[in-house]
């Protein structure tokens, strides 16, 4: 999957429908139906999509929605060369048994991670020296590779449910709030279903049939879900 093109992708449709993306924007309060107070100016639209990320229980805060719990992971990458003369980009996605560390090519170099998940605090992630030395040492122990040269190192937060089920439809007794989030590790991937499911559902029209045909439903993905199974929603935000 080429994440840049599908990414650039979606926003030259955006764009073409008359769409305005606005970023840099601190989000300083919202209030119903909807008003939202960021950098400076005010926004307003009767249908607010929660899809923060991260920040999408913090997001809910600043609109008095109870917050369902997401833990933010800490995944780290690494890139580097790849063997002389080696033909990577035929190469398929590799991973161990146990899913501890994976490779796979990426724009003429190879990628590779610890498959780490450690639970954090929405924020800028930084990559841990220890977990790149990870990565290089479960690499080089579970194949031939060798890591001579480090050409990139990063870290993202991969935003789980406490099911580890996306979530998407509006936050119960919020009229017009929908959650977007909790996609875990799956986010471009799953991006063309999840933009039509949440497009479905603030039209009122459920999920869509083709979508439902593959056993997605509305009620698996329902915020609600958490309070109807016992689930503490006014747990702080991000706490493992």
């Amino acid at each position: 999957m080429d994440v840049h093109a599908i990414h650039q992708g979606f926003l030259k449709g955006f764009r073409a429908r008359g769409g305005k993306l606005r970023t840099g924007l601190r989000v300083d309060g919202i209030e119903p139906r909807w008003r939202v107070r960021a950098g400076g100016e005010n926004f307003a639209a009767p249908v607010l999509i929660n899809a923060a990320g991260a920040w999408a229980d913090e997001v809910a805060a600043l609109a008095g929605v109870p917050a369902i719990g997401l833990i933010a992971k800490r995944r780290t990458v690494i890139l580097f060369d790849p063997p002389a003369n080696a033909p990577v980009a035929e190469w398929p996605f590799a991973i161990d048994i146990d899913e501890t560390c994976y490779v796979k090519p990426d724009a003429g170099r190879l990628l590779a991670s610890p498959a780490d998940e450690t639970p954090l605090p929405p924020g800028d992630a930084q990559p841990e020296d220890y977990d790149v030395a990870l990565t290089i040492d479960r690499l080089e122990r579970f194949t031939t590779l060798r890591v001579n040269r480090v050409t990139h190192k990063w870290a993202g937060l991969r935003t789980f449910a406490a099911d580890k089920t996306l979530v998407a439809g509006e936050a119960p007794g919020a009229a017009g709030f929908f959650w977007l989030a909790g996609q875990g590790g799956y986010g471009i991937q799953t991006s063309p279903a999840t933009g039509r499911i949440i497009a479905s559902l603030v039209a009122d029209r459920g999920i869509p049939t083709d979508i439902a045909d593959q056993g997605v439903s509305a009620g698996a993905l329902d915020p609600a879900r958490f309070k109807a199974a016992g689930y503490d929603t006014a747990l702080q935000p991000n706490r493992p």
